[in-house]
């Protein structure tokens, strides 16, 4: 009786795999998809990280760029190279938790948000904000859905529609925090000699 392999007319060895034929870099494609799926939230902690994996990405592209020809390539190396990647250009999560809310009752049926274009209205559960970007006029301020605003908020400290830059704003909160609980740590370091005095 034959073997499977005698049948079929194939050796029980495997073939030696050409060693020069395995990658041992990234290929451009893996690299690509590397920087495209990447997740940078945890970058802030780390610009190191971010600014290889930009390089990598830049070099992958110019080499594509050279040895094909790509325009796509010399665009995106462009585009790269205009792009500021300061990885503390966006606001903190917890600023977000200070914009002021917006209520239903406060818009109109035609009220919409300026990034998704969907009426305020129409959503199951809206949870609209208020940006400060006109604090200093009486305008009402340019209102977003969170969903839209936050991500944008997160990468970019300005508003999408003037530009006012909220970092200042953030800023002056964070002091203003900081003055308060030092005042109520000194207050707090009051009550409690006071306290001690009781005894002698």
């Amino acid at each position: 009786m034959s073997t499977y392999e005698d049948d079929h007319n194939i050796s029980s060895s495997r073939p030696q795999e050409d060693n020069e034929r395995t990658r041992t870099h990234q290929s451009l494609s893996s690299i690509i998809d590397s920087f495209v799926t990447s997740n940078h939230s945890h970058i802030e902690s780390l610009p190191e990280t971010q600014e290889s994996q930009i390089e990598t990405f830049r070099n992958a592209l110019q080499v594509l760029s050279a040895e094909e020809g790509s325009t796509l390539a010399t665009d995106l190396i462009g585009v790269l190279e205009d792009q500021d990647f300061n990885p503390k250009k966006g606001l903190p999560d917890d600023y977000l938790d200070t914009l002021d809310r917006v209520s239903l009752k406060d818009l109109t049926p035609e009220d919409d948000c300026p990034i998704c274009t969907n009426r305020f209205v129409e959503d199951k559960y809206p949870l609209i904000v208020k940006l400060p970007c006109n604090a200093k006029t009486k305008h009402r301020g340019h209102i977003f859905d969170l969903e839209c605003i936050g991500p944008w908020l997160k990468m970019n400290a300005t508003c999408p529609l003037c530009r006012f830059d909220l970092s200042e704003l953030n800023q002056k909160r964070k002091e203003r925090l900081a003055e308060e609980l030092r005042l109520i740590k000194e207050q707090e370091e009051e009550e409690e000699e006071e306290d001690w005095d009781v005894y002698g």
